[in-house]
């Protein structure tokens, strides 16, 4: 049988687990949560906000937020593509320039 320490432990590996499913199906996030979401430091979030290198709201002038669809966006902003999609790439331009 389990002691109560274990199931505790257990308790909370599975409250995380549901904090983490709860997190990533949101669409709107905070500076903090975006740069969570992409793996970045709040610093570099900062910066890219800034810069505006990424889309942002500020409904009440002061609060940032951000959208899931614009974080996707911003991640898939340059694609570096495989040797074999390369090679696609200029055979199907290949064949357009003989036609």
């Amino acid at each position: 049988m389990a002691s109560m320490a274990e199931i505790l432990s257990e308790l909370k590996s599975l409250r995380k687990e549901v904090e983490r499913s709860n997190f990533c199906n949101r669409s709107i996030y905070t500076t903090k949560d975006a740069a969570e979401f992409l793996g970045v430091s709040v610093s570099y979030m900062q910066k890219l906000i800034a810069s505006r290198e990424i889309t942002f709201y500020r409904p009440k002038g002061k609060l940032i937020y951000l959208e899931r669809k614009d974080l996707e966006d911003f991640v898939l902003k340059n694609p570096i593509h495989s040797k074999d999609d390369i090679d696609s790439i200029v055979a199907n331009n290949l064949l357009k320039f003989k036609l």
